[in-house]
């Protein structure tokens, strides 16, 4: 199973340089002018990296519910609970009412329930950092005080 996952990883490596060079060796000006040669260049590379960031995010899923499975799920459904009251909390608690939305550009308005999710984000984002550095804290106190 390594030999084939290393010759895949040569191959794909192999086929990014392929494509890689074929837009280099094209002209710049020639590139931006033509929309047929945009298309045949960098399609092909944009075709591959969506199939190893596809790779990359499955295999990611499965190898973190292998390691789920195979730990203690009863921690693990803990601290999944604790992010999604997190989140349940920012969203209900503090994530504003932003009213009828956002002007994004001049054709586009963001939805207040877009911008809500936005507020929740970052809200979410306050709140893990703040845990972060409250544990970081209180750690270092801890082995401070024990040695």
């Amino acid at each position: 199973m390594t030999r084939f996952l290393n010759i895949f990883k040569i191959l794909i490596g192999v086929l990014a340089a392929v494509l890689f060079v074929r837009i280099m060796i094209e002209d710049d000006d020639l590139i931006k002018e033509s929309a047929e040669l945009q298309t045949s260049l960098i399609s092909p590379d944009l075709y591959l990296s969506y199939i190893v960031l596809g790779i990359a995010v499955i295999a990611t899923i499965i190898f973190t519910l292998i390691g789920v499975a195979k730990g203690n799920i009863k921690k693990t459904l803990i601290s999944v609970g604790l992010f999604v009251l997190v989140i349940a909390i920012s969203y209900l608690g503090f994530a504003g009412d932003y009213g009828t939305g956002f002007d994004i550009s001049d054709t586009e308005t963001l939805s207040e329930s877009g911008a809500k999710w936005i507020g929740t984000g970052l809200y979410t984002f306050y709140f893990l950092a703040l845990a972060a550095v409250v544990s970081m804290f209180v750690s270092t106190i801890k082995k401070a005080t024990t040695n």
